[in-house]
């Protein structure tokens, strides 16, 4: 926003159009079937099992047991697509799991828990034992120990004396499981071991591994420990990809890409004789507090028990993206009426030619932007969200993104009004002064005129830029486990950008937002070495903090704008709330 000219009202109309379109094919790219390529079977050798898959279930809730009935209704779920389930603990009732399979003809790879806590260690080792003796049929193997190395929470000598114990009175193979950089690291263990079991993640690695080369990364890491330990057998303790989720660098979490990556390895764990188990069964909605909503998300089964994804054939991104192209034709409806309802265009913009049908036209477009982006943003708090408190907050956000192409449509339609003087956007802090010491009738304060329209924007815009903000600094020093919304903040650039092409001025500008601008500048460059320029979407997101800045500035991030001049003895906030146009 600046001081200068507006551009031709066409402007808004192809700016417009071009949001609306992008969000468009982006639904239609979402719903468009790809290739994915022949498995070798639907059936899997084995999956990670956990029971906790309904919203609020957690083992690290106290108390939390879950009964049979659970795990027979999920082994119920599992048995037609595996013969074998691994666990990790066998308590919080999970010790009923060696029962339940072998009514079902499946094997365990049981697992027990190991941490810090010395006491908890020997109670999960001797009921493992234990089981393993009373299901010998059953359970396949016992693993002790899952990743202890690279928590750092025990040392290799540790584990060993476990392991070693467990060999001597389980009466079933024992082995450990760990990600293959620590087996590499630790090699003396596998003396410990029956069979050395190594988890392949390509990419959760610290190098993460794009879906391209996910298959051959697996294959090669998997033929040099089998080098490594030799004589010893490989078991693929844990492989997959997550469905949902941020990207790391080139490797994208997304349900095609693990539809493909299902697919792929299967084929490749056939033709090299790999065992394998895949991580996992159920989604597992607790992960996303400890490992962002990629966590959550690495199930072949949704935390409802339905597959994700067809055994063959094409697969979808989003089977349901229908409901984004609703949105938008519900956002065109509703936009359109909105601005109907509040139809004031005086007879000297008729004449100009910005009469209501180029009114409605804009509106029309800008509604369907407004309406697939708003369902595309629902999808990704849908995602990402874990709590009340980050509902009530990303909730707030998303009604503040609605609401700023509205807000931007009325100021829009005043700009173009030749019967109008130039409009400009106030900071802030001078909005919330004209609030400051108003007095009111008895019971209560009142406000002393109504808030224009441009006054709404400024706020909002205020808003925005504190949310743009934040999260880019979330991002530079907190990022692992965080996404990229940019669906959030298109539907404000969308506006800014409206309000910008109207001619709408911006002569004054707050330190506040000005502070906040280079903020969201600062860390917004700072984000693509950080991810790479492999990270498509991350630097996407950057770019768009950068543009939307710029924009909420004028493109003067810490320059704070000269005021206007003004009569000697008139005050700025003297001027009276009538000469804005209410809304």
């Amino acid at each position: 926003m600046s001081s200068r000219r507006p551009l031709h009202p066409v402007w808004l109309i192809v700016v417009s159009a071009l949001f609306a379109v992008v969000a468009f094919l982006w639904w239609v790219r979402e719903g468009r079937p790809v290739d994915v390529g022949v498995a070798a079977s639907n059936r899997v050798q084995c999956m990670s099992y956990a029971p906790f898959r309904k919203p609020g279930e957690s083992p690290f809730v106290v108390g939390t047991w879950v009964d049979e009935a659970r795990l027979k209704e999920d082994l119920g779920i599992l048995s037609p697509r595996t013969d074998c389930v691994r666990t990790y603990s066998v308590q919080q009732g999970l010790e009923a799991v060696p029962k339940i399979a072998q009514s079902l003809n499946m094997k365990v790879l049981l697992g027990v828990w190991l941490g810090r806590n010395r006491a908890e260690n020997e109670a999960e080792l001797v009921k493992a034992i234990g089981l393993a003796r009373q299901y010998p049929g059953t359970v396949a193997a016992l693993v002790i120990g899952n990743e202890v190395l690279l928590r750092r929470e025990l040392a290799e000598s540790v584990i060993a004396g476990y392991l070693d114990r467990a060999r001597a009175e389980a009466g079933v193979p024992v082995t450990y499981a760990d990600v293959w950089e620590f087996w590499a690291q630790h090699p003396d263990l596998a003396s410990h071991v029956d069979f050395v079991t190594v988890h392949i993640l390509p990419y959760w690695e610290d190098h993460p591994v794009g879906i391209d080369a996910a298959i051959g990364h697996i294959v090669e890491t998997a033929e040099s420990m089998r080098k490594l330990f030799k004589g010893k057998e490989i078991l693929i303790g844990e492989t997959g990809w997550p469905s949902a989720g941020r990207p790391r660098r080139e490797a994208v979490a997304s349900l095609v890409n693990q539809a493909r990556f299902f697919r792929g390895f299967s084929v490749a764990a056939r033709e090299h004789g790999f065992r394998y188990n895949f991580i996992e069964a159920f989604d597992q909605p607790w992960k996303r507090w400890n490992e962002g909503a990629m966590g959550g998300n690495w199930g072949l089964f949704d935390s409802n028990g339905k597959a994700k994804f067809p055994a063959t054939g094409p697969v979808a991104e989003d089977p349901g993206f229908r409901r984004g192209l609703i949105g938008a034709g519900f956002g065109a409806m509703v936009v359109l009426g909105f601005v109907a309802w509040r139809r004031r265009v005086a007879p000297g913009a008729v004449a100009g030619g910005i009469g209501f049908g180029f009114i409605a036209l804009l509106a029309v477009l800008a509604g369907a932007a407004i309406g697939a982006i708003a369902v595309a943003q629902w999808n990704y708090l849908w995602v990402w969200n874990r709590s009340a408190a980050e509902w009530l907050a990303s909730g707030f956000y998303s009604l503040v993104a609605v609401a700023m192409p509205l807000v931007a449509l009325v100021v829009v339609r005043e700009a173009l009004d030749p019967g109008v003087g130039r409009l400009e956007i106030p900071p802030a802090v001078d909005v919330l002064r004209r609030w400051r010491g108003v007095p009111l009738g008895v019971g209560g304060r009142r406000l002393r005129g109504r808030l224009s329209a441009v006054d709404v924007f400024s706020l909002l815009r205020v808003v925005v830029l504190f949310g743009t903000a934040a999260m880019t600094v979330l991002l530079v020093f907190d990022a692992r486990y965080r996404g990229f919304p940019v669906a959030l903040y298109a539907l404000p650039l969308f506006a800014l950008l409206l309000v910008a092409l109207a001619g709408v001025r911006m002569t004054r500008l707050g330190i506040e937002e000005a502070a906040l601008a280079v903020v969201t500048l600062a860390c917004a460059i700072a984000i693509i070495p950080m991810e790479r320029l492999s990270n498509t979407l991350a630097w996407t997101f950057a770019l768009q903090m950068v543009l939307l800045a710029g924009v909420a500035t004028g493109f003067r991030y810490g320059r704070r704008l000269q005021r206007d001049r003004l009569p000697s003895g008139v005050n700025e906030l003297d001027r009276p709330m009538s000469d804005q146009v209410g809304v």
